[in-house]
């Protein structure tokens, strides 16, 4: 299929071209190449036109001439151009007037021994004959011109203005021109991509609904398919066009903590249909990639189990186990971190002891706190470690009990929690969303 551009120009060379020479050129007597008994094996090139190669067995100088001198065996002796040269045809000499011309590559003369030592322009013995040996080579061609440059048009998308070097020959310019692609609308409304709430990390669920493309004309063709392409949310410009997808994008590749992603999209041109010239009606242009991408909030896809006993017989007491998918887990004050939504929790009571019921309720509500530019998820009565395990893509613990943020600001430098006009927090301490916390900043030199 022909792919249409915003603006194509078709350019046609208007030389034309003969087969195997360039027009008004005609073969000719290249060189001349005589037998020596200096050269008797490997590579040689004369006159920076043609280089003569000897293969098989070896050859020998006799009577001023190539011959190959052992018995049922055949030497071969090979002309080949140098770049900037064709040959056309090589003319094989014995030492008197006897000879015979090659016409088609490979251009290759055959020396052997049977009884006798002679030599044809075909192997074993095929071929024309020549005489008992190789006394000259004439070589007949032409200098080969050098290939035209491909015509390099640049196309500069803010003027819409295609450019290129003008060649030492003729050019023909054939414009076609494509309208853009476009969403279909539904009334006033434009029918883009739209976020989809309530996703989880970690799922096949779609990030987005997908847009609806016009169709052409009144057929049922879309003018072309939606592309996108996901990023993390501080990604300030569209990624290459390389990192676009026709698969409408999923929560399968976000981390279990969640994440806050942009979807960014554009709609990929339809080509020509096989079989059809290209009109305005069938052929489409890819649209720009819209500025404004969509802001996705996956949901995180771990959470924490509290377990509240009736009395000291706890699970910390050694008086039951907890399992996560069949893998034993550790409870901590309590309470069990980071389970994934989905997973098997299995409680069993240890020997000697058994429960008496067991109740489980849905635990608060997930909440958000924002410091600076940055939103943290939490529950009510998280101590900040908690909180840590919940945004560990966002903030984490050094030494000193900071928490800081994962990103360095500079090298050895760090943002850190802390409440405004006091202190930083501790890991240990709960959070309290009625105080105000700001971002610090201090050195760290390991």
């Amino acid at each position: 299929m022909k792919t249409i551009s915003r603006y194509i120009m078709t350019l046609a060379l208007l030389l034309t071209a003969v087969t195997g020479a360039w027009a008004g050129e005609e073969p000719q007597l290249l060189t001349k190449i005589y037998a020596s008994s200096s050269f008797l094996t490997g590579s040689q090139t004369f006159d920076d036109i043609a280089t003569v190669t000897f293969g098989g067995t070896g050859t020998i100088a006799f009577n001023n001439g190539w011959i190959q001198n052992e018995y049922n065996k055949e030497a071969t002796v090979a002309v080949t151009a140098v770049d900037g040269y064709t040959i056309t045809s090589i003319k094989l000499y014995d030492v008197d007037s006897n000879n015979a011309t090659i016409s088609t590559s490979p251009f290759t003369a055959y020396l052997n021994k049977w009884g006798a030592t002679y030599v044809t322009t075909g192997s074993g013995g095929a071929g024309d004959y020549v005489g008992d040996q190789v006394a000259k080579i004439e070589v007949y061609g032409y200098k080969s011109e050098p290939a035209e440059p491909a015509i390099d048009v640049k196309w500069d998308p803010a003027t819409k203005t295609g450019t290129f070097t003008m060649p030492a020959f003729g050019v023909e310019i054939d414009p076609i021109y494509a309208p853009t692609a476009v969403f279909a609308t539904d009334g006033n409304q434009v029918l883009t991509p739209t976020a989809i709430e309530g996703i989880f990390a970690g799922t096949t669920d779609a990030l987005v609904k997908a847009g609806t493309v016009a169709m052409m004309g009144k057929t049922e063709n879309p003018q072309g398919i939606v592309m996108y392409a996901v990023t993390s949310i501080n990604q300030a410009t569209a990624p290459e066009l390389s990192a676009f997808s026709a698969d409408v994008p999923t929560a399968e590749n976000i981390a279990d903590e969640g994440a806050d992603v942009l979807v960014w999209y554009y709609i990929q041109g339809a080509n020509t249909p096989d079989g059809q010239e290209a009109t305005e009606e069938n052929t489409f242009n890819d649209s720009e990639i819209f500025a404004e991408p969509i802001k996705v909030t996956v949901l995180p896809n771990k959470y924490d189990i509290q377990f509240n006993a009736a009395n000291d017989n706890t699970i910390e007491a050694g008086r039951a186990t907890v399992t996560v998918g069949g893998t034993a887990a550790t409870v901590t004050e309590g309470k069990l971190q980071g389970v994934k939504m989905g997973s098997e929790v299995k409680v069993k009571a240890k020997p000697g002891y058994k429960f008496r019921k067991v109740e489980a309720k849905k635990g608060a509500a997930g909440k958000t706190i924002t410091i600076g530019d940055m939103e943290l998820t939490y529950a009510d009565g998280d101590t900040w470690e908690a909180i840590v395990s919940k945004n560990s893509d966002k903030i984490k613990t050094i030494a000193g009990g900071y928490i800081v943020q994962v990103a360095q600001p500079e090298p050895n430098k760090y943002r850190y929690i802390k409440v405004v006009l006091s202190n930083k927090v501790n890991p240990s301490d709960i959070i309290d969303p009625s105080k105000n916390y700001e971002w610090g900043t201090i050195e760290v030199y390991s």
